[in-house]
């Protein structure tokens, strides 16, 4: 799968709006590590683990409406969070504030069993997992954060997460996911099923496409609409 995030690809509003987000979760939920952000996290799998949530929670929380339905490229990260936008336009700001924390990330292109449009669903990727922490360590830092900051009642298996190629994989819809691994509310809306062993399948609505990056120097992402 192409990578929607390119760390070598971010601009100073990216920056911005990571800075954002951390700020508005800290002021009001409390301070994520022994210091604000950057803070220093008491291990790699708390500092993966809030570089995956926060960007979730803030592109969950502040993105409303819908992107014009004519145009034929989404909108830029900062337009997005000021005018709201639709599943492409939200993937490719979270992707973008991802990318702005060194975390790579995909995009889906997936259909439910009920319709024939598409959506487009964020995955964030941990690469070189077998060098790292473990899928486990990740997942109760991630439950840790929701049940200490959001008052969420969540379980370490209410994360879901699978490996490919040596990369953890996590789901993130920032349109339908409650959290970060919230498979249930994919399989809820018809666009995903998980069978006895614990695998997920998509329903693929057609291949992903490219990820046009404008000349110019602009280094946010564009996704061409489907």
């Amino acid at each position: 799968m192409p990578r929607i995030s390119d760390p070598d690809l971010v601009t100073d509003d990216q920056v911005e709006l990571v800075t954002l987000a951390f700020n508005r979760f800290e002021s009001a939920f409390g301070t994520l590590g022994k210091t604000p952000f950057p803070g220093v996290y008491t291990s790699e799998a708390r500092y993966l683990a809030v570089r995956i949530a926060i960007p979730h929670w803030f592109v969950r929380s502040t993105q409303v409406g819908s992107a014009d339905s004519d145009r034929e490229l989404n909108r830029t990260p900062t337009e997005t969070f000021e005018e709201g936008g639709d599943c492409v336009d939200r993937c490719v700001l979270l992707g973008s504030l991802w990318a702005t924390l060194s975390l790579p990330s995909e995009l889906y292109s997936i259909s439910s069993e009920d319709s024939d449009s598409a959506h487009l669903t964020a995955i964030a990727t941990i690469p070189d997992v077998d060098d790292g922490p473990s899928p486990e360590a990740v997942s109760a830092e991630l439950v840790r954060i929701y049940t200490d900051h959001l008052s969420r009642e969540l379980e370490p298996t209410d994360i879901f997460s699978w490996t490919d190629d040596g990369e953890l994989h996590l789901i993130a819809d920032p349109v339908f996911s409650d959290h970060v691994g919230d498979i249930g509310s994919m399989v809820e809306h018809g666009f995903a099923t998980v069978d006895g062993q614990g695998e997920v399948e998509w329903e693929f609505h057609n291949e992903i496409q490219d990820v046009v990056v404008p000349t110019g120097g602009s280094a946010y992402h564009r996704y061409k609409s489907m």
